[in-house]
């Protein structure tokens, strides 16, 4: 679930805000949908190398029409696309309207942003990055810094040849 999560965000420029959500958001009901990401919110075009995501509501959004982006397989070991595809493979019995992501299999507590920004901080430590300015901002942050240093900004997904990150 965390390594989906994570590539996901990373791949999708992704804001900890507009993947993540508290306890409190789920008694929204079936408003939940219109706010916060879900398994319908994914679309994997069988036998394609690229995905959709649909952002429903995100700061940039200010009218909440929802945004879609697309995102290109990299191949790697930490392809967006694959770990999308292994999320549904072990959480096929969630329906549509599930959140996208969750804290346990069993329990489904919802994935805070307190939660992702220590797990982060846990894991580049562990990995012997330090203990740094790991926040809410990395996976954008990142992103843009992997993309510009590499070359890939602002070219078509076509265009981009994916590096192991």
């Amino acid at each position: 679930m965390l390594g989906a999560a994570f590539s996901l965000a990373f791949a999708g420029f992704l804001r900890v805000g507009e993947f993540t959500y508290r306890e409190t958001d789920r008694e929204l009901g079936a408003f939940f949908s219109k706010w916060f990401l879900t398994k319908q919110h994914i679309r994997i075009p069988a036998g394609e190398s690229y995905m959709e995501l649909t952002i429903p509501a995100s700061k940039t959004d200010p009218f909440r029409k929802g945004i879609t982006l697309t995102i290109a397989a990299s191949g790697d070991p930490a392809c967006p696309v694959n770990s999308m595809r292994r999320l549904q493979a072990i959480d096929y019995h969630q329906p549509p309207s599930a959140p996208l992501f969750c804290i346990g299999r069993q329990q489904q507590l919802a994935f805070t942003r307190e939660h992702v920004v220590r797990r982060l901080q846990q894991i580049a430590i562990t990995a012997g990055l330090g203990q740094g300015a790991w926040n809410g901002h990395s996976f954008r942050r990142g992103a843009a810094t992997w993309g510009s240093t590499s070359g890939n900004l602002g070219k078509r997904n076509s265009d981009i040849r994916p590096v192991a990150i």
